[in-house]
């Protein structure tokens, strides 16, 4: 154990001085920025490498605040987009689920009415229903387990003289799911379920730190009772050492420490909540990565055993603290980039710490729709009122786009076989690179170090050799200040923070939203000795998608057509999903006699819905099609009319 510590503590040593002098080699490059251009080389075959294993569902989970809100207008189609783009988003974290019956926006207010006397029967038909509303979108349940009802205690947030009623509450929980056969004891096994959500906070809880350990303990005896199969985990605690010293490694160790002391206690996953701020200097993703470092260095110090294989979780991994608080960088290219950069810290912390077994996931509180009062607010929801006031009619912005490229990536990560340190940890620019049946995905973004006041464009030239495909077809998607920005197309900018957009430019806005390409596809592309070479500038918060398919002659699947609706002037479209690997678009078609008339739809289209806005009265049908990769056409879906009055 002490050579593996060692060992670790020598790769600090040495990230630190590449960091060092990455931090001099940047003067040196931007000065000579045309004659040193670095070359990165991802192999295409692992060879004798170990390949680490790429989980993109670690990445595809969100979060909203309130359970109640999940089964409201404006959050169905908020999920109904989710759900468009299976394999981008995974789950949806949510608190509330034992004080249901008010939709809360931001902090407890309620015990609610699952529970509201001890004489009382258990009822959690609302927490149930929403969590339908999830599983049938094929969104895998992130449950915060919490708050208090009144028949536990007297306040939500404030601990109980006893666990008795708690630990009924909780077991009666598990023994419901088990029972609905919307779930079932095989379904849940897959889910999450975290004891509380930051006991370090006053707004969460008003007892003390050994107070949460105890409810932990009885959360964790109440789950072996009820004898049910769960991943079961904590203490979710707001990890903000920068102000709050004992907030970070002090509480995690104390938490640790105490799931090492019984055998008895389950723990699967230890979850905190590190952002790239809490205050107003600016968001360094660097600190999600010191955070977790500690975490898992702790963790295998204290009991390299009990803690083998460990799955740590940022599950709040935000840029920024206040996410009703408007912030002009949520709604642009740099979110996405940020979440790119986060997604990309944890890959590479799966990689440092392989030996060990732990794995790293992060997540996002940023589905919160409730606290979103205009469109382009700035406050921390992935989708925005195209109008103030209308809940239903949603916006995307360019945070969406990241989801959509995760989707993209395969099930391994590629080895970068030269120039490893022009990336991160040693630089500001982040990489991955993926292959699976789908092709090969490499992801880069370009997070600019917050030290720099003016961080200018780099050049690299990227390179993937050993493609074992003959011929292949080359996508690259990006996420900019033009491309894949709906804040932008609606006039967003630094003199303009927090647009409100003219409706006529709605349906412009649309077009802009959906994640673009940044130039057309090319198809049956033979690559001399199975290379790929491009020269890339990226500027700053730019994240960029390199997909590499094989040239295939297979035909995806047709679309099935989810019956059309007109609502409050718009027709709302939406079909089954394909899910081939080899997808690449959906067209979208107005049709006239069963013919296309018109193209309505982006190249690309991803995403297997589209809202037509305003169309003028009359009767209306559509056709969709998907098309592969390779440019493989399915056959045209043609919709229901409608009728627009």
């Amino acid at each position: 154990m002490k050579s593996d510590m060692a060992i670790r503590c020598s790769r600090r040593l040495a990230l630190g001085l590449l960091a060092a002098i990455a931090g001099f080699r940047r003067t040196v490059v931007r000065a000579e920025a045309r004659m040193q251009v670095p070359e990165i080389v991802v192999s295409a075959s692992t060879g004798e490498i170990k390949a680490i294993d790429f989980d993109r569902e670690a990445f595809g989970i969100v979060g909203v605040y309130d359970v109640d809100w999940l089964t409201q207008p404006g959050f169905e189609r908020l999920l109904d987009n989710l759900a468009a783009s299976p394999g981008a988003f995974h789950g949806v974290r949510f608190f509330g689920a034992f004080t249901a019956g008010q939709a809360e926006r931001l902090a407890p207010e309620s015990g609610g009415v699952v529970w509201p006397r001890a004489d009382a029967p258990i009822d959690f038909s609302i927490t149930l229903d929403a969590l339908a509303a999830l599983t049938t979108r094929g969104l895998i349940p992130f449950i915060a387990l919490g708050f208090f009802p009144p028949a536990v205690s007297a306040s939500s947030v404030q601990p109980p003289e006893t666990w008795d009623a708690w630990k009924l509450l909780v077991r009666s929980f598990l023994a419901a799911l088990v029972a609905d056969e919307r779930f079932g004891p095989a379904a849940i096994s897959d889910w999450w379920f975290e004891v509380w959500n930051e006991p370090n906070e006053g707004r969460f809880w008003l007892g003390t730190p050994d107070d949460y350990l105890a409810l932990y303990r009885a959360t964790s005896e109440a789950v072996a009772e009820a004898g049910v199969s769960i991943r079961l985990g904590g203490p979710a605690i707001a990890y903000k050492p920068q102000v709050e010293p004992e907030s970070g490694a002090p509480w995690i160790d104390r938490f640790l420490q105490f799931i090492v002391a019984d055998s008895s206690l389950q723990c699967d996953f230890i979850s905190l909540h590190r952002k790239g701020t809490v205050g107003d200097d600016p968001p360094d993703p660097r600190r999600l990565y010191e955070a977790a470092t500690a975490t898992a260095d702790q963790a295998l110090a204290i009991d390299p055993e009990r803690f083998q294989g460990m799955t740590i979780i940022n599950n709040e991994a935000d840029e920024k603290v206040g996410f009703e608080v408007p912030y002009a960088p949520r709604m642009d290219e740099r979110n996405a980039a940020w979440l790119a950069a986060s997604m990309i810290i944890q890959t590479t912390l799966n990689q440092e710490y392989s030996a060990s077994g732990c794995r790293f996931f992060s997540a996002a509180d940023n589905a919160n729709l409730q606290l979103v009062q205009a469109p382009f607010d700035g406050r921390r929801s992935i989708m925005t009122e195209a109008a103030a006031g209308t809940e239903r009619d949603l916006l995307k912005i360019p945070a969406f786009g990241f989801y959509e490229l995760l989707r993209l990536q395969g099930d391994a990560q590629l080895p970068v076989t030269s120039g490893a340190g022009d990336f991160f940890p040693a630089t500001d620019i982040y990489h991955v690179s993926t292959s699976g049946d789908g092709g090969i995905a490499s992801l880069i973004a370009y997070y600019p170090d917050p030290s720099i006041a003016k961080p200018e464009a780099r050049t690299l030239t990227f390179v993937v050799s050993d493609i074992p495909w003959p011929q292949v077809n080359i996508a690259r998607f990006q996420i900019d200040h033009a491309r894949s920005n709906a804040y932008v197309a609606a006039g967003g900018s630094s003199d303009n923070p927090y647009p409100s957009p003219d409706p006529a430019l709605i349906p412009a806005i649309r077009l802009a939203q959906e994640i673009a390409l940044a130039r057309p596809i090319a198809r049956n592309i033979t690559l001399p000795d199975g290379r790929f070479s491009e020269t890339i500038e990226i500027e700053p918060y730019t994240t960029i998608c390199l997909w590499i398919t094989p040239a295939l002659e297979t035909t995806p699947e047709a679309p099935a057509w989810i019956d059309p609706a007109v609502e409050d002037g718009d027709v709302i479209l939406r079909w089954s999903p394909n899910r081939e690997t080899y997808f690449f678009s959906y067209e979208l078609f107005l049709m006239r006699d069963d013919a296309p008339l018109e193209q309505l739809s982006p190249d690309a289209l991803r995403a297997a819905c589209w809202i037509d806005t305003k169309p003028p009265p009359g009767r209306r049908s559509y056709g969709v099609r998907a098309v592969s990769a390779s440019g493989i056409a399915s056959d045209l879906a043609i919709s229901p009319e409608v009728m627009i009055e």
